[in-house]
């Protein structure tokens, strides 16, 4: 295991690992003078070392441009990619014109240079939006699906029988300003949320095309040659039809059906998969000619990693699998590379639906509003993590108390648990007064400041206007009590904030290689999805993570095949300097 003072030096604003197991079962690399007189149990042209959805498009990607692939995975495959949404942000599409849109990929660009900022090259937000519709064509060869029925109302997650919806913030005035607003959500076809559908089918057409799965596989430390290049990685196998394999799969499947969202109940679990590793598995050292791309997902579930580079998350409710532990980015960073970024994380603050929390006010402890009611969830979840101590109310009155519950019932086809539960039972357990100093002091808030803020908003309303550029259509008065209020705060147990971190190592981003402290490429290194520094990394609005998984991991799928000497990477983001 590294110790604090054989972790690599920290560059581009990060912090080197201060915990002394790097908080992760990831070793230091094994040095190997001779690969050809090494004894293996295993070659291939390719190890892709997570197989979520980034690691299934550069496995694709790889096998296309004619090379051995093996893919190794901690547990079944599919890791965060198979729970999320199945939302793939795009633009210029063929499905947006069917739905009535002409968008292209520069409007995409300006709309999200607001977004994601300097943390990436602008050279590489323009490939990202110039390639988003051939890649979103390319998944459709693989067989992913995509409709063009556009949802226009104000939703995280477009309603059943809708495919396309604005799922960030095009519609806000100080957005559209800059750019033409656009649908560029695009949700994959299929019942419920269809991220698992995403997966499966890329998982069926990897394995089709001779992509070589093995499964229940941790990879637990990078191989390396004299020089300093990648050339394989040692990884603890269990078998999967022994007891030991038969119980790992059944664990992680609990924590992905449900486990995942009693995060003390699933990091319990999490512990006893660690010891089936430690007890049961056999170890395997695999060469790499070409390469290992690294694809292992966040670190959401290692709340060492959460609470060591993002602590005002560290109360939030992680948001993935146990598989989300961070070790790709360990793994880089057990040979030098340098990770970026660490402390972005989305906050997924939903309060649409109801549509009646959007038209109430969010106000935080000092009784005052500080965002847009109307703001796409990560920008809320941000905002109301900077507020003291992470704590936020939203606040209606009796008339919208009582038609949110419509809201709460089921729907045939979506999925209610996601949304409809969480929001019947944080009705029910609302705060209540009679007054607005009532409920103030029954929420902890100050009681003369909520008042005055109530009376602010209403005179903004009956003048037209919001401090905050709300818009239009979501502006209502605060009218008669009683009066309810709904904890949003981060660390809230009663509504859980779902988050993920966006962090991770830094790549030359022409290639996906991992690059050290001076910018040059760790040879037969590269990184891709949410264990790399990406296009969601500055900001993440819905979708820009599954398409950067795309867009990623056929970057390091394609540039595996022609490894290259060492090259310094001259040019980096402004805030990687």
């Amino acid at each position: 295991m590294n110790d604090a003072s054989k972790a690599p030096k920290a560059s581009l604003g990060e912090t080197s690992p201060a915990d002394p197991q790097w908080s992760s079962y990831v070793q230091e690399p094994l040095r190997v003078k001779d690969a050809n007189a090494e004894q293996w149990d295993d070659t291939a042209d390719v190890i892709v070392v997570g197989f979520g959805g980034a690691g299934a498009c550069a496995a694709l990607e790889a096998r296309a441009q004619g090379l051995n692939v093996l893919a190794l995975d901690r547990f079944n495959g599919g890791g965060a990619t198979a729970l999320c949404g199945g939302v793939y942000y795009g633009g210029a599409t063929r499905q947006q014109r069917a739905g009535g849109y002409e968008d292209t990929a520069d409007e995409m660009y300006r709309y999200l240079k607001q977004e994601v900022g300097d943390t990436i090259l602008d050279s590489t937000l323009r490939k990202f939006c110039e390639e988003s519709n051939a890649n979103l064509e390319w998944l459709e060869s693989h067989g992913v699906q995509f409709g063009s029925n556009v949802y226009e109302g104000k939703r995280t997650y477009p309603p059943v029988g809708y495919d396309l919806y604005f799922s960030g913030n095009e519609k806000v005035s100080s957005y559209k300003q800059h750019a033409k607003p656009a649908p560029r959500g695009h949700r994959v076809v299929g019942p419920k949320y269809t991220g698992s559908v995403l997966y499966a089918t890329l998982q069926a057409s990897a394995l089709r095309r001779g992509v070589r799965l093995r499964a229940h596989c941790p990879v637990t430390r990078l191989i390396v040659d004299a020089s300093g290049a990648v050339i394989g990685v040692e990884a603890n196998a269990i078998d999967p039809n022994s007891a030991a394999g038969r119980e790992h799969r059944k664990l992680i499947e609990r924590v992905n059906a449900w486990q995942r969202y009693f995060v003390p109940a699933a990091l319990r679990t999490g512990e006893r998969l660690a010891a089936l590793e430690r007890e049961h598995a056999r170890p395997l050292r695999i060469r790499a000619r070409n390469g290992v791309i690294v694809s292992t997902g966040s670190f959401a579930f290692n709340r060492e990693m959460v609470a060591q580079y993002a602590p005002k998350y560290r109360e939030a409710m992680p948001l993935g699998t146990l598989g989300c532990d961070g070790s790709g980015i360990r793994l880089g960073q057990s040979v030098g590379g340098v990770t970026d970024c660490m402390h972005s994380v989305t906050a997924w603050r939903s309060i649409s639906p109801p549509i009646t929390f959007v038209e109430g006010m969010v106000v935080n402890r000092e009784g005052r509003r500080f965002v847009n009611e109307d703001a796409y969830l990560g920008h809320l979840g941000f905002a109301v993590a900077e507020q003291t101590d992470g704590r936020a109310w939203v606040v209606i009155d009796r008339a919208a108390f009582r038609r949110s519950f419509r809201d709460a019932m089921p729907v045939r086809g979506e999925s209610w648990h996601e949304f409809g539960l969480p929001l019947l039972m944080n009705l029910l357990s609302a705060a209540k007064g009679r007054t607005l100093e009532e409920l103030a002091q029954r929420c902890g808030i100050v009681p003369e400041a909520l008042a005055a803020t109530a009376m602010s908003y209403n005179a903004g309303v009956q003048k037209g206007a919001d401090e905050f550029s709300k818009l239009e259509q979501y502006r209502k008065p605060l009218g008669a009590g009683p009066y309810y209020a709904v904890d949003i705060s981060i660390g809230s147990k009663k509504f859980p904030c779902p988050s993920i971190p966006m962090g991770g190592l830094v790549v030359d981003e022409a290639t996906g290689h991992v690059v050290r402290a001076d910018g040059s490429r760790i040879e037969g290194l590269y990184a891709a999805g949410r264990a790399a520094k990406g296009i969601p990394s500055g900001f993440y609005v819905s979708g820009t993570s599954v398409a950067d998984c795309v867009f990623s991991g056929r970057r390091a799928g394609l540039h595996v095949a022609s490894a290259a000497g060492p090259v310094r990477v001259v040019e980096r983001a402004a805030d990687a300097r």
